[in-house]
């Protein structure tokens, strides 16, 4: 989605990664028993937010102080935390003709405002002087992702050299800068030939990205020691295969049935990855990496919280939403309904919990929604929302760190939050109560070691074309010329300081 981190500074001495102790474990594909669905928690009130046209760098944009607390203030945030900014290939580099969502922009109606692709945000040619931004910035680690269908365009072709060299000198740059980078392998797109085969709904299919994945961990290894495997599979599989708004557009029965397999797929593809990539590192004498999914998580609240059936779709949808794949890669077991809960791989195949947060969706129950599991969403009524019409939930994010550090105690990364706000109005304030839950959860206990700001830039936005403006970086798409926004300026102050805003 639109999700979208200061770390430790990264030692100049190349260690050998240990190998791995996990092995893939054979495996079946008969159906799961029935898992328990996860409890969502009781929702937190929320202060009603007043919208503000007034930039948020400004003492009177909806009470964000335009200077930081005294110098002399405790930092909020530890020195060695990450902050960075995050992007999809696809959806700011430009050029990549070959993948399934260049391909899917020439069906008519199924971008809103009818765009490509194609150009983006020319990132691709452009790296070197948005680099340079978010280093005037301040930032000291960026998330950002490779589409296979730009290293090979044609199916049984060979691995574009080129563009492996053009990475490296992305990699190399941010290095340069003291900017860590966290590499996406699987960002939504792939090549447009591997989707005309089944692309994730088949297993058969899997070698193929195998191959990609490990020319590209080869060739780059050396430069990355964090990396992303599969960003958000279930909205990968829920936009694609259930709703039918994603490439290749499937819906009914047969899609529903997909968007499992594409999963299942997914977590298989996570557990080799995992083993392929600390193999590669230890013996090529890389350093040690740390691997992780990047994971769409909202909060589901029941709207009616004394009605056992809204409670029910809502602890369905939470258990289909945010626990399934993440309890599976945490356990090594297929469960249901991607399997039979059968032990695949050792546990905890993870090193991190990467967390993508936008939003909350409250849930009731639908009689004629058979489709979706009887499960109905909708925004809370007379909710403060951003452009997109989702809601505004700062407490959400705190609700969620709470619950994954109880859950799987793995160190936390924030892979994704930000909102669409095309005006700046509000994007300042949104960003320092999201934060400021962040502390709050940091204060409980939970560790959290980075954020990633969705997005740098702004870009396309999937089915919504260049409508929706998530950049901390504004992007004239005529002349691509960019401009650091309010917010931008404010994140930098935040990034540089270490301390949140007065608000």
């Amino acid at each position: 989605m639109a999700k979208k981190s200061a770390k430790k500074t990264v030692k100049k001495t190349a260690k050998a990664a240990p190998k791995s102790k996990s092995k893939l474990k054979s495996k079946s594909n008969s159906k799961a028993k029935s898992a328990t669905a996860a409890k969502s928690k009781p929702a937190a009130k929320s202060k009603t937010q007043t919208a503000s046209k007034a930039s948020p760098a400004n003492p009177r944009a909806r009470g964000v102080s335009a200077k930081p607390r005294a110098s002399s203030a405790p930092r909020d945030f530890p020195r060695d935390f990450l902050w960075g900014t995050a992007t999809a290939a696809t959806q700011v580099d430009g050029g990549d003709t070959a993948s399934d969502w260049s391909h899917f922009c020439r069906q008519r109606g199924r971008i809103l405002d009818g765009s490509t692709s194609d150009t983006a945000c020319d990132h691709w040619n452009r790296y070197e002087a948005d680099f340079g931004i978010m280093k005037s910035m301040g930032l000291n680690a960026h998330r950002f992702g490779v589409d296979w269908s730009r290293f090979q365009p044609e199916a049984g072709g060979e691995f574009d050299p080129e563009a492996l060299d053009h990475l490296r000198a992305r990699l190399s740059s941010l290095k340069r800068k003291n900017i860590r980078p966290l590499l996406t392998l699987h960002h939504f797109a792939v090549p447009q030939w591997w989707l005309a085969k089944g692309g994730f709904t088949r297993e058969a299919n899997l070698g193929e990205f195998y191959a990609f994945a490990r020319f590209i961990v080869e060739g780059v290894g050396d430069l990355v020691e964090d990396y992303i495997t599969f960003n958000e599979p279930n909205i990968y599989a829920l936009m694609s295969y259930l709703l039918g708004a994603w490439p290749p557009a499937r819906k009914g029965m047969s899609g529903y049935v997909d968007h499992i397999k594409v999963q299942r797929s997914m977590v298989l593809a996570h557990f080799t990855l995992y083993d392929m990539i600390r193999e590669i590192h230890g013996r090529k004498n890389f350093k040690t990496p740390r691997i992780s999914i990047s994971k769409h998580m909202r909060i589901m609240d029941p709207r009616n919280p004394e009605s056992r059936l809204d409670v029910d779709r809502a602890n369905v949808a939470d258990y289909r939403m945010n626990r399934l794949v993440p309890d599976a890669i945490h356990s090594g077991r297929l469960l249901e309904p991607l399997g039979n809960g059968e032990q695949i791989h050792d546990p905890e195949a993870w090193d991190f919990y990467g967390l993508n947060y936008y939003t909350r969706d409250i849930v009731s129950f639908a009689l004629l929604k058979p489709q979706t599991l009887f499960i109905n969403t909708e925004v809370r009524p007379g909710c403060e929302t951003n452009d997109l019409g989702w809601e505004i939930y700062p407490e959400g994010l705190e609700r969620l760190l709470l619950d994954v550090h109880a859950r799987y105690g793995l160190p936390i990364q924030i892979t994704e939050n930000g909102t669409a706000d095309a005006a700046d109005a509000f994007r300042g304030k949104y960003m320092i109560d999201h934060l400021a839950a962040v502390k709050r959860a940091m204060d409980a206990g939970v560790q959290v070691d980075a954020y990633y700001h969705w997005s740098f830039l702004d870009n396309f936005e999937w089915a919504e074309g260049y409508t929706a403006r998530f950049g901390l970086v504004g992007v004239d798409y005529e002349t691509q010329q960019r401009s650091l926004r309010p917010a931008g300026e404010l994140y930098g102050q935040i990034a540089r300081t270490g301390i949140l805003p007065a608000v």
